[in-house]
């Protein structure tokens, strides 16, 4: 595969990042091993089934404990449960961080923003992921993921890319606001349940199905380069074409936009990566999402 992975979101973008803030491609990383940190979105099992040499595993969905996010304002962690959680994958504050998943993206993004809001500053996805690294005939390791040397990190919290339940709320009644829904349409309507960890190790299923009063159906699938993880392809479509398609939805860029599903560490971030790659300055995730919604009975839901 030829570098053009990271020009294809390059042509529209706000000056508010670049696209190689976000995402860097294969070849790249692959002249950085050894110097970044590389940290895969994965599952355990998944990552261990084969991974980049050297990479930790940090499950994206399993960054989101509902009793810290209600304890902290909305954190997916309390400042210093991830403080420690990050430094023990091997990150300090001036770390190179490279983030990456299969390839279908939502998990790269999950783990690159949950990094961001706490404050590593040099932070990026895979665009591509594993898939093309392997098509590529790179290296591979197998095996579960081991321990490294603790980072010395200290929590520099960016508060204006999280988006409260209070905020939320309001958002769902004021026309300034869009709240957008990535999950798929099955979780939108309440037909299908998911579980999220309430604290390390303990699952529990959300109480209620549907969606956030007045939310717009936009499933990640819709500005995602790679859905199925092949190799070779994009984790995003190009950005023209990403406004585009948000803008035939009613999701204009004078909005302020809040992207969630589940756990907001996945599809919502995703999402939210493709707002700021097509430009929209003002953009959030409530990482909440509907695992603290679903479970709050004194908040409002349609189905």
């Amino acid at each position: 595969m030829k570098n053009v992975l990271v020009l294809a979101v390059a042509g529209v973008f706000a000056s508010t990042a670049n696209a190689s803030d976000l995402l860097i491609s294969v070849d790249e990383a692959k002249a950085l091993l050894g110097k970044a940190v590389f940290v895969n979105g994965d599952k355990p099992e998944d990552f261990a089934k084969g991974h980049i040499p050297g990479s930790v595993n940090a499950y994206a969905h399993d960054l989101h404990y509902l009793s810290d996010i209600k304890k902290c304002a909305g954190l997916p962690m309390c400042e210093k449960t991830a403080e420690k959680f990050i430094s023990e994958l091997g990150i300090s504050n001036n770390s190179h961080v490279i983030a990456y998943d299969d390839g279908k993206g939502p998990n790269a993004s999950g783990v690159w923003f949950f990094l961001y809001l706490y404050g590593v500053d040099k932070v990026q996805m895979l665009d591509g992921g594993f898939a093309t690294w392997k098509a590529k005939g790179y290296e591979v390791e197998t095996g579960p993921a081991k321990k490294p040397t603790p980072g010395k990190f200290t929590v520099k919290l960016r508060k204006d890319i999280l988006a409260t339940k209070d905020e939320v709320l309001k958002a769902s009644k004021d026309t300034n606001y869009v709240v957008l829904d990535a999950r798929r349409f099955e979780e939108y309507t309440g037909k299908t349940l998911l579980d999220a960890l309430e604290s390390p190790g303990k699952h529990i299923q959300v109480a209620r199905g549907g969606h956030i009063p007045g939310a717009k159906f936009f499933e990640w699938k819709k500005i995602a380069g790679n859905p199925n993880g092949e190799a070779d392809k994009p984790l995003f479509k190009p950005a023209d074409k990403i406004k585009k398609d948000l803008e035939k939805a009613g999701i204009t860029p004078d909005k302020t936009v809040i992207s969630y599903c589940h756990v907001g560490l996945g599809r919502g971030s995703f999402v939210y990566a493709a707002l700021k790659l097509a430009g929209y300055q003002k953009s959030k995730v409530y990482v909440g999402s509907w695992d603290e919604w679903g479970n709050d009975q004194s908040l409002p839901i349609e189905q």
